[in-house]
């Protein structure tokens, strides 16, 4: 779990330089308030989850694909809630936001199904 940390926390950070490196410059008219705090989101349930799905694969055995599927659909629920609360309410700059947010949840996603995969085929060794 150590490793996993340090990991998305590199991932976070290289993230947010690419950020402020790209809404700096070329995207300066895009940039929106909101989106670090979108960042820090991911990082944070990213964490959870990957600690919730350890756990479980730890103690559940056979029933942990069941167990997987479900904590993947309640957070990509969860996310979609976000993002259309979001735009909901600041319908302005929705567009923007939900391109950065697609963004974040496919870098985030990616990154946490790669490395609970490692994880999954150690234990099979």
């Amino acid at each position: 779990m150590k490793t996993f940390i340090a990991k998305s926390t590199l991932l976070t950070v290289i993230v947010f330089t690419l950020g402020a490196i790209l809404y700096s410059s070329l995207l300066k008219p895009y940039y929106l308030n909101i989106l670090p705090v979108a960042v820090a989101l991911f990082y944070v349930i990213t964490n959870l989850v990957h600690a919730f799905l350890l756990k479980i694969s730890i103690n559940s055995g056979s029933r942990f694909t069941s167990w997987y599927m479900a904590v993947s659909f309640t957070k990509m629920f969860f996310y979609l809630a976000v993002a259309i609360v979001y735009a909901i309410i600041f319908r302005d700059e929705a567009k923007i936001f939900l391109v950065n947010f697609l963004f974040l949840y496919a870098v985030y996603t990616i990154f946490e199904v790669a490395e609970f995969s490692k994880v999954v085929r150690q234990k099979n060794r």
